[in-house]
């Protein structure tokens, strides 16, 4: 996939963004295709519970860099069904939707590159349609398994985000993973027994 990259880099413009900058809001329509270059982004759609309660988000899934960025929004026409928000610097090409068409058509390979990064969004979206079914406890199992190598990076604080569930919640099921025997937390850490 890099290598088609390095061919969109003649028909896009690369910019930067910094940490928890914006790249875009659920419900703008999209002018230009985004390839990430580097860094990671997050994906999300803001809830409104009800009119006295602040929105709260909850977060689809983080992309990594070499990406593309709603692509099926952007070739569609269609406003972004959520937000992305850059959860460190990134840089990001930034490309008209009408010269990618173009290159699509004129090189057939493009076209390969892109149906692969949508069985990607789908096999994400698939993921966190069979995720919506389990409890906590199993949602957090899951994640500390599939983040186990990351675990002595992450703070409770983060996983409960990433989990889309409240600290206080997050806090809980711990501690009746702990008394079943199945983690431990050292400082604050969490490890699987």
């Amino acid at each position: 996939m890099e290598n088609y990259f390095k061919l969109l880099y003649n028909i896009g413009y690369k910019r930067f963004f910094n940490k928890d900058e914006i790249l875009f809001f659920e419900g703008e329509t999209p002018k230009k295709l985004f390839v990430l270059l580097s860094g990671k982004v997050r994906i999300y759609k803001s809830i409104q519970p009800a009119k006295d309660i602040a929105p709260k988000e909850k977060t689809l899934h983080y992309i990594t860099a070499p990406n593309f960025l709603a692509e099926m929004p952007s070739l569609l026409k269609q406003a972004f069904p959520a937000s992305a928000v850059c959860t460190q610097d990134c840089e990001v090409l930034e490309i008209n939707i009408e010269t990618f068409q173009k290159q699509c058509v004129e090189n057939p390979n493009f076209c390969q590159q892109l149906i692969a990064s949508l069985c990607q969004k789908i096999r994400i979206l698939e993921a966190l349609v069979a995720e919506s079914s389990l409890s906590l406890k199993e949602k957090l199992m899951a994640f500390l398994q599939d983040n186990a190598q990351s675990l002595n990076t992450l703070t409770q604080r983060e996983i409960a985000k990433r989990l889309n569930t409240s600290p206080e919640s997050l806090s809980r099921t711990i501690r009746e993973l702990k008394a079943q025997g199945r983690i431990e937390t050292k400082k604050g850490k969490i490890i699987l027994s």
